[in-house]
C-alpha cells in the first residue's frame, strides 16, 4: 500500500481568487517546490473549496505522484492568507 504524506501550503498576503491563472501557475510553482515537489502539469490550479488534483515529480525519488488539494482563504483582521491543504498519493 503506498503511503500518503500530507503538507500544508501558507500563502501570506494572497487571495487566489484575486490572481490570474499564470500568475497562480507561477506561485504555486513555486511553492509546490519549496515543499519537494514539482508539478508536470501547466497550468497548476488549486481551487478554493474544492478537491484539485495536481500531477508532479517528487524531487529527492524523481516519482510520479498525484496530489489532492483544498484551499482555503483567510481573512482575519484585515490579513489575507491562502491555506492549501494536500495529500500526495
Amino acid at each position: 500500500m503506498e503511503q500518503v504524506k500530507q503538507i500544508t501550503i501558507v500563502l501570506d498576503d494572497v487571495d487566489i481568487d484575486r490572481l490570474s491563472e499564470e500568475e497562480l501557475t507561477d506561485l504555486l510553482m513555486e511553492a509546490f517546490g519549496e515543499k519537494g515537489y514539482t508539478p508536470s502539469d501547466k497550468p497548476v490550479v488549486v481551487r478554493k473549496g474544492k478537491v484539485s488534483s495536481v500531477r508532479a515529480v517528487e524531487n529527492q525519488s524523481q516519482e510520479e505522484v498525484e496530489i489532492y488539494a483544498v484551499a482555503q482563504v483567510l481573512n482575519k483582521n484585515g490579513k489575507v492568507k491562502t491555506v492549501i491543504t494536500g495529500r500526495v498519493v
